[in-house]
C-alpha cells in the first residue's frame, strides 16, 4: 500500500506553558509536604530523646537500689564528688563561641558519673580525665545541634536532690541527698530536664537559675521531662518558664512537698 502523503509525524510534545503549569503544580505540592515531613523527621528524634530519657532515668533508679535507697546527686560546675551523677561542667558554656566547643576540655563527662555504668552497662571511668572527648549518644538529644553535640551531655538532673540544698520552710537536703522512698508525690516531682544547651554550665537544673534564660522549643515547640516515677512528659517553653518560679517550684522540684 502506498502510504506517501500521509502525516508521518509524532503527537506533539508538552507546550512551554504547560511545562510551567506542571512546575508550578510541584512546588506547591512540595511546599505542603516539606513541613509535614520536617515535623513527623523531628517527631522521631523527640521519641529518641525521650527514649535516652527513660534509660537514664532507669539507671538513676537502679543506682538508687544498690545505694541504701539513695538517689545519685545533681552536682555542680566541676564538683567531681563519687555520687555525682555527671562530671565537669563550665562557668560559661561560650554558646556565641564556636570556636570554643572543640577544646578537649570543654563539656561535660558521662563516662565518670555515678550512673554511667547504670544507663550503659559499661565500666564507670575513673579516674575522671578532663580531656576526655567520649561521646555517648544515649546522654544526647539528637535535636541539640552542634553545641549540644559538643557538650556531650543534654540532659540535667533537678538541683533540689542535693545534700545540703535549702527547700521551703526551712528545709536541707541531708548529707546522703535524697532517698526514693521518701519523694512525696514522685509522678509529679521533676528527675530530670531536656535543658537548652545554651543555659547549661553544668548537668544540673536549678530553677530560676540559668535556665531561666533558656529557650525551650527543641521539639517542635516542646522539651521532654522525666519524672522520679520513670514517666516522661512533654512541657511547653511557656509551662517550663512557669514552673521555674512561686509555688510551681516546690510542686515540681521539692521532694519533700
Amino acid at each position: 500500500m502506498n502510504t506517501r502523503g500521509h502525516d508521518q509525524r509524532g503527537s506533539p510534545g508538552f507546550t512551554l506553558i504547560e511545562l510551567l503549569v506542571v512546575i508550578a503544580i510541584i512546588a506547591v505540592l512540595a511546599g505542603m509536604l516539606l513541613p509535614t515531613l520536617s515535623r513527623a523527621k523531628e517527631a522521631g528524634r523527640g521519641t529518641v530523646c525521650k527514649n535516652n530519657m527513660r534509660q537514664i532515668t532507669l539507671g538513676m533508679l537502679l543506682y538508687a537500689d544498690d545505694s541504701s535507697d539513695y538517689l545519685s546527686w545533681p552536682g555542680g560546675v566541676d564538683r567531681n564528688l563519687p555520687a555525682d551523677w555527671m562530671y565537669g561542667g563550665q562557668e560559661d558554656t561560650f554558646a556565641r563561641t564556636p570556636a570554643q566547643w572543640k577544646s578537649r576540655a570543654y563539656g561535660f563527662h558521662a563516662e565518670s558519673g555515678a550512673v554511667f555504668n547504670y544507663v550503659t552497662g559499661q565500666p564507670r571511668v575513673l579516674p575522671y580525665n578532663e580531656g576526655s572527648a567520649t561521646t555517648y549518644p544515649i546522654f544526647r538529644c539528637p535535636s541539640s545541634g552542634k553545641l549540644g553535640a559538643a557538650i556531650r551531655v543534654n540532659f540535667s538532673m533537678s538541683s533540689l536532690l542535693d545534700p545540703g540544698e535549702r527547700l521551703a520552710n526551712r528545709r536541707t537536703v541531708g548529707p546522703k541527698g535524697v532517698a526514693t522512698s521518701t519523694v512525696v508525690g514522685p509522678s509529679n516531682k521533676i528527675l530530670l530536664v531536656n535543658e537548652d544547651p545554651a543555659t547549661m554550665r553544668n548537668a544540673s537544673f536549678a530553677p530560676g537559675g540559668t535556665a531561666i534564660a533558656g529557650l525551650f522549643v527543641t521539639h517542635a515547640g516542646r522539651i521532654n521531662i522525666g519524672f522520679h516515677d520513670g514517666h516522661l512528659e512533654a512541657f511547653k517553653h511557656k509551662k517550663v518558664m512557669q514552673i521555674q518560679s512561686g509555688p510551681d517550684v516546690q510542686a515540681y522540684f521539692d521532694p519533700y512537698y
